[in-house]
């Protein structure tokens, strides 16, 4: 039992660091800091992924130790101060699990009414003015950068949404119930 403790509060901390990265995006997208968000998803995806690993590790522990199927029929089962160990397990990972799928879910919330909102903009047409209304030096920008920056925002965007779609954790979830 003492094993799957050990691997739980380490799948635990690795969900704590997902839902992190999570509340790192959101931020981002709530002060429209789009420069930052391909970073910021590189890290979602790389906690994510640990989280995978622990998720399986976890899975393959526990059918080493027990024929159980959710945390629940484990700590039902087990003898000693155990029970309240997995119950505890149990609450944590159930509310973390929660705390993803809300951030996530207002993750991609943000990233589509940012998308929507880049195709209501106008394509501008020309350069932006300068000092001297030229358009080329100085403050103003060409229209070919505004044009770019455009284009990485929404590969931002689309970014997120595709981080967001892919945090799925379907056994966890089952082995919670």
């Amino acid at each position: 039992m003492e094993r799957v403790g050990i691997t739980l509060e380490r799948e635990g901390e690795a969900l704590e660091n997902l839902l992190f990265k999570l509340m790192e995006t959101k931020l981002l997208l709530d002060a429209d800091e789009a420069r930052f968000l391909p970073r910021a998803t590189r890290e979602v995806e790389r906690a994510r992924n640990r989280a995978r690993e622990l998720d399986l590790l976890r899975a393959a522990t526990v059918s080493q130790t027990s024929s159980y199927r959710t945390l629940r029929e484990l700590a039902s089962s087990a003898s000693g101060p155990w029970p309240a160990i997995l119950r505890d397990h149990h609450d944590v990972l159930s509310r973390l699990v929660d705390e993803i799928e809300v951030v996530a879910h207002h993750n991609s919330r943000a990233a589509r009414v940012g998308l929507e909102a880049l195709t209501r903009e106008p394509v501008a047409v020309g350069a932006a003015p300068g000092p001297g209304g030229s358009g080329v030096g100085g403050i103003g920008r060409p229209v070919r950068d505004a044009e770019l920056d455009r284009l990485a925002r929404g590969a931002a965007l689309e970014a997120v949404l595709g981080t967001a779609a892919r945090l799925r954790m379907p056994d966890l979830i089952d082995f919670l119930r």
